[in-house]
């Protein structure tokens, strides 16, 4: 597959790279904070309750941020299989605006369109 003149590979990997490690430093926030909010010396039990909720919380958003990190991932890969900007539903061209916006989308905006109407699933492609 020939790589579109159109499209700033490099600029979207770089960009992505970047994300990535944003995640892993925030992640690495997380694991360190959910280490130190533990219930020792806490006999309340509205103070156990806040901080248990506080944990959950934290490893809630570390699995919505383990989920970007895959999809970073898989962007990553594309760009490397030469596949990356391509849409995989319809097989066209990503534009470089969305793709700059949103740089590890694997669907066009039509497609992502269909996805989000739930007549398409995204785990199929």
């Amino acid at each position: 597959m020939a790589k579109s003149p159109t499209i700033d590979f490099e600029a979207h990997r770089e960009h992505l790279l970047e994300r990535r490690q944003e995640i892993l430093d925030l992640y690495e926030s997380d694991v360190r904070a959910g280490q130190a909010s533990t219930d020792e010396g806490t006999d309340d039990i509205v103070d156990r309750a806040n901080n248990s909720y506080n944990r959950e919380l934290m490893f809630s958003l570390s699995d919505n941020e383990r989920n970007h990190l895959l999809a970073i991932d898989a962007a990553l890969e594309r760009i490397k299989a030469g596949a990356y900007g391509t849409c995989a539903n319809c097989g066209r061209e990503i534009g470089d605006k969305r793709l700059a916006a949103v740089p590890w989308t694997r669907f066009c905006v039509d497609c992502q369109e269909l996805v989000e109407q739930g007549m398409l699933d995204e785990g199929k492609n």
